[in-house]
């Protein structure tokens, strides 16, 4: 039988933070004001125990501080990240010691997992898988039991066996050695967990389906890429790392409108962070100088300012979203090209930009 658990959770949020401005057009707030304004000392609570340890959870409104970041320099804000008391009832198996186990039983071995020493065990989300410690004759090893639950239970013939524990984007791999009776151990993981958010420099909301983040490892292999740790992640959710430095990155829309940051998680922590856009969204349109109707079939290829291709499409209209700045659109329709140029300011409301035929290069 396994004992009820009790866990209590609190959340403190110990420090304030301020956010100072990107710098090269990657600024955090809007102007100076906001890059100025304190963050306010408490919050309404965050179930942070819920929410790292239930990983079906979706919160329903995000709340994160600003992060700060110099691309030159790297990190120089301060993230929030909630210290966590705990108070639980640890498991005690009902059989402890081989006297208690009858002759011939298998071994049982008990297992529990936590983000760090001193916080609750893990109540969802854990997958363990265990594994013979001896290879196979092509260097693999044999699973022998499976189990997702907040514990596992393995009845196991006596012998040594390699268990490996996963939760989200954390893994840990533990020997245990079973002769008799029933042998209990805790998995420390010495994780955290990583919530982010983005807005617009001047603190419009974004649409949470065009905003979407990718988390890196600081460490490049030998092509110079930084080790991809978790993709395609979109605000508010939570994702499970170890503890570390991770590079983040964050994209609106799929063309050219990203800012990164260096985040630090630590163990048994929630670290949240917000990071800021300076983007906007354009319909292009090349209009007849006759009659102010948008022509079909129409290639199109957007410029920066040095000459090289932003994007391309075609049709009578293109939907963009552009970091802030200038672009040069060039418009091809029924043979002839016409070129134009236009300026993409912070906003989440799509801007028309019309190019019109009447001056073909």
């Amino acid at each position: 039988m396994k004992l009820e658990r009790i866990l209590t959770f609190s959340i403190a949020i110990k420090r304030r933070a301020t956010a100072t401005a990107f710098c090269a057009g990657l600024a955090l707030l809007g102007n100076a004001a906001q890059a100025a304004s304190p963050i306010p000392v408490s919050k309404p609570a965050l179930p942070f125990s819920r929410e790292v340890l239930d990983l079906g959870a979706k919160p329903d409104k995000i709340i994160s501080p600003p992060i700060s970041y110099d691309p030159l320099s790297g990190y120089q804000g301060q993230s929030l990240a909630p210290t966590m008391g705990t108070s639980f009832l640890p498991y005690a198996p009902p059989s402890v010691g081989a006297e208690r186990t009858p002759a011939g039983a298998q071994p049982v071995l008990y297992l529990v997992a936590k983000l760090a020493e001193g916080t609750p065990n893990l109540t969802h989300g854990l997958k363990w898988r265990v594994y013979s410690s001896k290879e196979n004759d092509d260097g693999s090893m044999t699973m022998v039991a499976s189990s997702q639950d907040q514990d596992a239970e393995f009845r196991l013939d006596p012998g040594t066996y390699l268990v490996h524990t996963t939760f989200g984007k954390v893994t840990a791999t533990t020997r245990y050695e079973l002769k008799s009776g029933v042998k209990t151990g805790t998995i420390v993981l010495n994780a955290g967990g990583i919530r982010l958010a983005a807005a617009l420099g001047n603190d419009q909301q974004m649409p949470r389906e065009d905003v979407t983040f990718n988390i890196y490892d600081m460490t490049y292999d030998a092509s110079g890429n930084r080790g991809l740790v978790a993709s395609g992640i979109k605000p508010g959710e939570l994702i499970p790392v170890s503890a570390g430095t991770y590079h983040i990155e964050s994209r609106y829309g799929n063309v050219n409108a990203v800012v990164r940051a260096d985040i630090h998680v630590q163990a048994g922590k929630l670290t949240e962070a917000t990071l800021y856009h300076q983007a906007g969204n354009i319909t292009l349109k090349l209009v007849s100088a006759k009659n102010k109707t948008s022509l079909a079939n129409t290639s199109w290829t957007i410029l920066s300012p040095g000459g090289d291709t932003v994007a391309s499409g075609n049709g009578a209209f293109l939907d963009l979203t552009l970091a802030t700045g200038t672009y040069t659109v060039m418009a091809r329709n029924n043979g002839e090209m016409y070129r134009d140029e236009f300026t993409v300011n912070p906003g989440i409301n799509k801007v028309e930009v019309e190019v019109l035929t009447g001056n073909p290069l």
